[in-house]
C-alpha cells in the first residue's frame, strides 16, 4: 500500500509539472508587436541619386548641400512605392535595418 502511494504521489507530481510545461507561451498583444515595429522603423528623406540592380535598390541623397550623404536602400516584394520614382525624385523612404541592410519598405515621391 505505502508503494502504491508513492507511486500515485509521483505520478501526481509529474502531472502538474507537465500540465506546468504544457502551458504555451502567450503571444504578445498586437499593440506591443506595432510599437516594436514602430521602434525599429525609420524614416528618411532625401533625393534618388541612383536606381540599380533592375530596381531592386537605390541610393539616396540626403542632407543639405553642404552635408549630403549617401544611403543606400534594397527593395523587395513586398515594398510600397508610391508616384513616379526616377533618378532625382525626391523621396520619404520609410525603412528597416535587417542583416545590416537598409530595407526600404514605402518609398514616397514628394510633389
Amino acid at each position: 500500500m505505502p508503494r502504491f502511494l508513492l507511486s500515485a504521489s509521483l505520478a501526481g507530481l509529474l502531472l502538474t509539472g507537465v500540465s506546468v510545461w504544457a502551458h504555451p507561451i502567450s503571444p504578445q498583444s498586437q499593440s506591443e508587436q506595432q510599437s516594436q515595429t514602430q521602434q525599429a522603423t525609420k524614416k528618411v528623406s532625401g533625393k534618388v541619386a541612383s536606381i540599380g540592380n533592375n530596381g531592386t535598390s537605390f541610393t539616396l541623397e540626403v542632407g543639405g548641400s553642404a552635408a549630403t550623404q549617401t544611403m543606400q536602400f534594397v527593395l523587395d516584394k513586398t515594398a510600397k512605392v508610391q508616384g513616379n520614382v526616377k533618378v532625382g525624385t525626391a523621396v520619404t523612404v520609410e525603412y528597416a535595418v535587417e542583416q545590416g541592410q537598409n530595407l526600404a519598405l514605402t518609398v514616397t515621391a514628394q510633389g
